[in-house]
């Protein structure tokens, strides 16, 4: 199986995209800022058991389970169902006012997700994979 490593092949690219977005979202974001928040999240990758490409393979190994008997389709619907529960449940916990901060929390999973959907379509259009399986 192919395992597909954003961090492996666009780090640079993410870095300046997600900058541009978050420019775009907060005036006030500065570069520094990024590198804060990258900092935090490469220190939690060295202090987490299991890294957040291998949590993601698993669940990619599940949903190619369901490729049996489920269109690919189908499958694809019910991953961004069960991300957007648990991206609404995981803004519910951070949020003191979720009402306040809803409309920022969805732009924000929004374009988080356009980025990493992006830079998988880059990496597989890169790669040329055409392989039924992830």
């Amino acid at each position: 199986m192919k395992t597909i490593s954003i961090l492996d092949h666009a780090d640079k690219y993410l870095d300046y995209m997600f900058c541009r977005a978050a420019k775009e979202y907060r005036p006030e974001f500065r570069p520094t800022d990024w590198d804060k928040l990258n900092n935090q999240l490469n220190q939690m990758e060295k202090t987490t058991k299991i890294s957040r490409a291998t949590m993601a393979d698993k669940f990619i190994d599940l949903a190619n389970e369901f490729t049996t008997s489920e269109p690919k389709e189908r499958i694809g619907a019910a991953i961004m169902f069960a991300a957007a529960r648990y991206n609404a449940f995981e803004a519910f916990s951070k949020s003191s006012n979720l009402a306040r901060d809803k409309d920022d929390a969805v732009n924000w999973y929004t374009r988080e997700y356009k980025r990493m959907l992006q830079a998988n379509m880059d990496d597989l259009l890169n790669t040329g994979d055409k392989s039924n399986k992830q």
